[in-house]
């Protein structure tokens, strides 16, 4: 569900960045160093980006993020990608994202005002900010613009020492959504649009017959279906993370 990828997406953020610590226990690798102000931008970048694959999705929480922007973007998606859960949760649309955030992320202008600013990495976080405000569910269109344009003229004017972040977060977030529906039982074709159908024999046997898809996709179905008791636990467990880490940030 869409607010549970942003969760996982700001969770994943966090136990990379943030060296959160509870008692002898590690928590968190705090593999970059950033201040609590680029520490909380990244997170809610990466929090968008766990949505972006489900550009693909007329109905799905980004499409109705920052109207009409949001719901054009998503109608493309889904019409190059072959609809839901094919192209954009793939290698090649783990790659093109990526590849997105790479270009955006490349393009620097240096003014006397404000140093060096990110131009293209600000718009793009203002549509991925969008879609983790969105993704709050209670959030009117209105406020999510506010949110985002402010959010996202902080990434483009406020670059932390390590210029990769946003790459990173961009890339974190995209494979964790992928990764998590593939705990659940519709799974995902990574090497689409190549498909490997799996054989009727292989589907009857007890167990792993549920892991490989007669429509070519993999899953490994810890979460059950999409929205599963087991899958709000999951949530719920990272929620708790994600608080507990903003505030050893």
């Amino acid at each position: 569900m869409g607010g549970h990828h942003a969760i996982s997406g700001a969770a994943a953020w966090l136990a990379i960045t943030t060296p959160v610590t509870i008692g002898s226990i590690d928590l968190g690798f705090g593999v970059l160093q950033m201040d609590r102000w680029e520490t909380l931008a990244g997170a809610i970048v990466c929090a968008g980006a766990a949505l972006l694959p489900d550009a693909d999705h007329h109905g799905a929480t980004i499409a109705r993020s920052l109207p009409p922007i949001s719901s054009i973007f998503a109608r493309v998606i889904g019409q190059v990608s072959g609809g839901h859960r094919n192209g954009t949760h793939s290698i090649i649309g783990i790659a093109f994202f990526i590849l997105l955030a790479w270009l955006a992320n490349g393009w620097d202008v240096q003014t006397a005002a404000l140093g060096t600013v990110y131009p293209a990495a600000a718009l793009f976080a203002i549509l991925l900010i969008s879609f983790a405000v969105k993704s709050l569910k209670f959030m009117p269109a209105t406020l999510c613009w506010i949110i985002a344009l402010a959010a996202g003229a902080f990434v483009g004017m406020n670059a932390p020492a390590e210029n990769q972040w946003f790459l990173l977060a961009v890339a974190i977030g995209v494979i964790v959504h992928v990764v998590g529906d593939m705990l659940t039982i519709g799974g995902c074709n990574l090497i689409w649009p190549i498909k490997i159908r799996s054989p009727r024999w292989f589907r009857k046997l007890p167990v792993v017959g549920g892991v490989w898809k007669a429509n070519g996709r993999v899953a490994l179905p810890i979460l059950a279906e999409t929205g599963s008791q087991a899958e709000w636990i999951l949530a719920s467990l990272l929620t708790t993370y994600v608080g507990i880490a903003l505030i050893v940030a």
